[in-house]
């Protein structure tokens, strides 16, 4: 949706249809996002139906595919990835820094917690107040998550790392709904803080 006509030839990909983005946006919940085309379309692209002609070892699973592949097989993958749908529907400018630079400027949009702990130009005010962030991090439902997720990418004039913020949106529902016994320093809620106190104690650009 935001890539450019000459980016999508590139890629061989064809436009998303007109409307699909506003769609997206209009949903406020994920079961109405479930229900659009765009979320249809992110989900078929990820999850592809079996095709039962197919010979069988065709079928089988490519063990070469990232570790995160293994979230589309879970109960709780449409949920996610509508939630994925809706928070980057919002998303106008894809910022992911490139691989390996390590400017100031690129470090502080590798996530969207660093984003959000950036200070304001001009002043030690971060993007996202400590009490607004600390509600994210405290989210009770999928329902809040989304909707405090889309405010944040506002708040942050609908720019992010598109990748990163999927991959951190999959995390947490895995958390959330499998409540998995993960390491305590690669819990999302840990690294969040982590990037957003660390974002915030920098000093403000000028």
């Amino acid at each position: 949706m935001n890539a450019s006509i000459t980016e999508l030839r590139d890629k061989n990909m064809a436009p998303a249809p007109s409307g699909q983005r506003a769609r997206l946006c209009r949903a406020d919940t994920l079961p109405t996002l479930m229900m659009t085309d765009g979320y249809r379309a992110l989900w078929f692209a990820i999850n592809p139906e079996v095709d039962e002609n197919a010979p069988e070892a065709d079928q089988e699973t490519d063990k070469t595919k990232p570790e995160s592949s293994a979230y589309v097989k879970k109960h709780f993958a449409p949920l996610a990835w509508a939630c994925i749908a809706g928070v980057i529907a919002d998303v106008r400018n894809d910022i992911t820094p490139p691989f390996g630079s390590d400017k100031k400027e690129d470090k502080a949009m590798r996530s969207i917690a660093s984003m959000a702990g950036t200070p304001v130009e001009n002043s030690s005010r971060s993007h996202l107040s400590e009490l607004r962030f600390q509600q994210l991090q405290t989210a009770d439902t999928d329902e809040e998550f989304l909707m405090l997720m889309r405010r944040l990418v506002k708040r942050l004039k609908r720019n992010a790392p598109i990748a990163r913020l999927a991959d951190d949106i999959l995390c947490w529902f895995a958390e959330y709904h499998d409540r998995i016994p993960r390491e305590v320093e690669k819990r999302i809620a840990l690294k969040w803080a982590s990037e957003y106190y660390a974002a915030a104690s920098a000093k403000p650009s000028k």
